[in-house]
Order: C-alpha cells, then structure tokens, then sequence
C-alpha cells in the first residue's frame, strides 16, 4: 500500500524525483511513528483510567444487583400466573419496546399486558392466527400512529390498561417473534434449545462463543432486518400478513441449513452491539437479577439440559461475552471519564480485549458492568455532583459511610451514587478503603 511505483526508464529527472519521493517517504514513515506512539501513549493513559475506574464500577454493579435488590418489573395476576417460559416470552417482548419510552410505562403498563397476551398465544397453531390475537388486544388510531395495546381483564385505580410503543418496527418485531415460535410450541426457550447443536458448536474466532451465537438466535427471532413503514395491524393487515409469511418462511428454512445459519452469524458477529437485545439476555444470566432464577427454570423445564451445564460451568465466560447494553448515559459517562476514547460499547470492547490478554484484569471485571452509568450519570453527572463523585478521588464520600455493618445496615453511598440498595458492607467497599480515583475532569465546569 505503501510503495511508489517507479519508472523502470533512467531520466534526467531519475535523481530528483527519486530524492523528493525518498523524503516524502521518509516524512511519512516518521508521521507514521510519531502517531503510533502517540496513539500508543492514550491506549495507555485510557487503560491506565480503566483499570483505575473499574473496580469502582465493579462495587456500584454488585450493588445493582444485589440479591434481593431487584424484583419483576411487571406486575398483575396475568404475570404471576405464567410458567417459568412464558414468564421470559413477555420480559423479552417488554424489551422489544423500551426505545424512547419511560421505564415505567414499558414494564408496569405493557408488561401486564403482553402478559395477557401470552397467556391467550399458548391456543395459537398457526402463524396466520397470530395476527388476529394482535388485532384483538390493540386499538387502530388516526392514519400513520401506531396502534395503542389494551388489557382485557387487567385496571389499575379501576381504569383498563393501555400501552403505546413509540414505533411501528415495534410492532413488527413483536408479531414476527410470536409468529417464528408457532413453529416451536410457542416457546421461546423451546427455540433455544431446539438450536443447542449451533450454539454449542465449535467457536470459530476470538469473537466467537456460545453465549453470543444464542443472543444471535434472539436477533434473528426479532431484530433482524425489522424496517419502519408498518404501524397498525388494523389498518395494514395484507402487508403484515404478508412479511410474516415470508420472515417465518427464511428464518425456518435458515435455522435448517447450518451452513448458511453460520455465515448470516458471521456477517452479525461483528456488528453484534444492540442496546435492547443485550439488555434483554443480561437479565436472564446476571447473578442477583430476578430474571436470573426464571430463565434456569424454563431451560429446566424443556430439558435443555446442555444449554443449563454450559451457563452453570462456563459462566465467568459467559459474563466476559455480555456487551454493554450502549445508550446515551453510557455514551457520555465513557467520554467524560475516559476524554472521549471510550465513545461506544466497541471501544469499550477493545480495550477490554487488550488489558485482558496482557493478563492486567481481574476475572472479575467485565464490560457490561458499566452499565451502572444508567444511574450513575443521571444522578452525579448531570448535577454536576464533583464533591461525591469517586472517580474523582472525592473524600467527602467518606463522611457518609457507617464504616462498620451489621444489624442490617444499608449503604447509604450507593444509594446516593446510584439510588441502589443494598447492605453495607466495610471490606468490599473502595471509599472506605481509599481507593477512589482523580481520573474524571468531564463534568468540572472550567472558565478559560
């Protein structure tokens, strides 16, 4: 790429022209190491902040998830009355549509609704009476909406439930998840299992596990090549119908050709960073989620038992291969603290790669922990908390601390931090240990 292709004829200008492309080789040779060292200085300065800053969000994470800290976000009988699978079949649809919606409508206003949902999907046979059932718990509103979801049986303060996703490719990828499980008793653990042989296959490069090819058989199930266009069951019934036939034909034929199962793998491992998709998976795997305890369950209750030994004896393998479910508040917490190196979970992903091989990470750590940021950003970030912040080598923090546990005490940084509860415990904890770090000048406000 680099070489200059020379005339093979000698010329009066042969010696000139030879000197001047000899020094602009040479000046580009010299850039070329001037930047690689420089690069080379902020993969350290950046790497040197991580392995500072990670500890730190080990400590927040753990609380995150602490057992007993977290709980169903949907509530209502219809949830509590689901099996183990069915319970994951309406979790995962909840994510389909947390995309620019709050939290709490997603969980709390359609989670008891696609719990209904699921419930009645259990009497479907064929793809073709999917669409009736979507019909039947939606509302068709003005031209170019989408439509609105409605409980049937479910109020709250005596008035009915409703639910509105923000997009119409929401509800694409929820008649197309429901319309492929048709073909495997409509249930989503079932597909899983019933893909073991490609999940457990050989891994095929560094990126390749069999964590990641099950997420991958959840992006085909949903996400997978999901388009705007479609917002109402009602008022386009023909043309979904008619991308729902076609998707249950290619994905099934698909899923029956390894060959060309592997390749369409291939081409997605590299582009495998999804927000929802990997949002979704953590909570079935992460120790303390509730969801946690319901996905080993429903593998249980559909014997798959290859896919439960391989998530019980490989897990630090498989907490290495969860990405970081990327938004908006990971996005600017990575810049401020890391100077805008660490812009997207890919970034984040090598650098992790890297000290990781060099043997320079705890087995503990692991990228998806920074999503911590999600409540972390919002509560020091955006405030401008500096005093509190421990990535800023506050010691303010430490007049908050108990400094002693028992008798059930909470900690009260966490819940200051993050809003998490959990109890407090001395000798796992970097303030009271001093282990805060100066890393972080994002949120200072600098007058020049």
């Amino acid at each position: 790429m680099w070489l200059n292709v020379y005339s093979a004829r000698p010329s009066v200008h042969t010696t000139y022209t030879t000197s001047v492309v000899y020094f602009k080789r040479t000046a580009e040779i010299e850039f070329k190491y001037t930047y690689s060292c420089a690069s080379s200085k902020v993969l350290m300065e950046t790497s040197e902040k991580l392995l500072k800053a990670w500890p730190i969000v080990k400590w927040l994470d753990d609380a995150r998830w602490s057992i007993g800290a977290s709980g169903s976000l949907i509530p209502g009988p219809a949830f509590a009355s689901l099996d183990s699978c069915s319970q994951i079949l309406t979790h995962w649809l909840c994510y389909i549509t947390d995309q620019q919606r709050p939290w709490e409508d997603v969980w709390r206003m359609g989670g008891p609704i696609f719990a209904e949902i699921v419930q009645q999907y259990k009497a479907v046979k064929v793809t073709k009476e999917v669409l009736d059932l979507l019909r039947s718990f939606t509302i068709s509103r003005e031209p170019e909406k989408v439509d609105r979801f409605q409980s049937h049986r479910q109020k709250i303060a005596g008035q009915g439930i409703t639910y509105t996703p923000r997009f119409g490719a929401h509800l694409l990828s929820i008649a197309r998840t429901l319309c492929i499980l048709t073909a495997f008793k409509g249930n989503i653990i079932y597909y899983l299992s019933n893909n073991t042989p490609f999940i457990l296959s050989p891994s095929s490069s560094s990126d390749d596990s069999p964590t990641r090819r099950l997420v991958f058989l959840l992006h085909i199930l949903s996400y997978d090549e999901v388009y705007n266009g479609l917002v109402s069951f009602h008022n386009q019934r023909e043309q979904f119908a008619d991308d729902l036939e076609q998707r249950y034909y290619n994905i099934i034929k698909l899923l029956q050709t390894l060959p060309s199962l592997e390749r369409v793998y291939s081409i997605w491992l590299p582009r495998r960073f999804h927000k929802r998709l990997w949002a979704s998976f953590r909570d079935y795997v992460k120790p303390g989620s509730y969801h946690e305890r319901i996905f080993a369950n429903a593998l249980a209750e559909v014997g798959a038992n290859s896919l439960l030994e391989y998530l019980s004896k490989e897990r630090r393998q498989v907490f290495y291969s969860l990405e970081l479910p990327g938004d908006s508040w990971n996005t600017a917490f990575n810049q401020m603290l890391f100077d805008n190196k660490v812009n997207n979970p890919q970034d984040l992903r090598q650098y992790y790669d890297r000290l990781r091989s060099a043997g320079r990470l705890s087995e503990e750590l692991y990228p998806e922990q920074f999503d911590v940021s999600f409540d972390f950003a919002p509560r020091m970030c955006d405030r401008n908390e500096v005093s509190l912040c421990p990535f800023i080598g506050s010691l303010k923090l430490k007049q908050y601390c108990f400094e002693r546990s028992g008798n059930g005490r909470m900690c009260p940084v966490t819940r200051i931090l993050c809003g998490y509860e959990n109890e407090c415990m001395p000798s796992e904890c970097p303030i009271l240990s001093g282990a805060t770090e100066d890393i972080c000048t994002g949120c200072s406000f600098k007058i020049t």
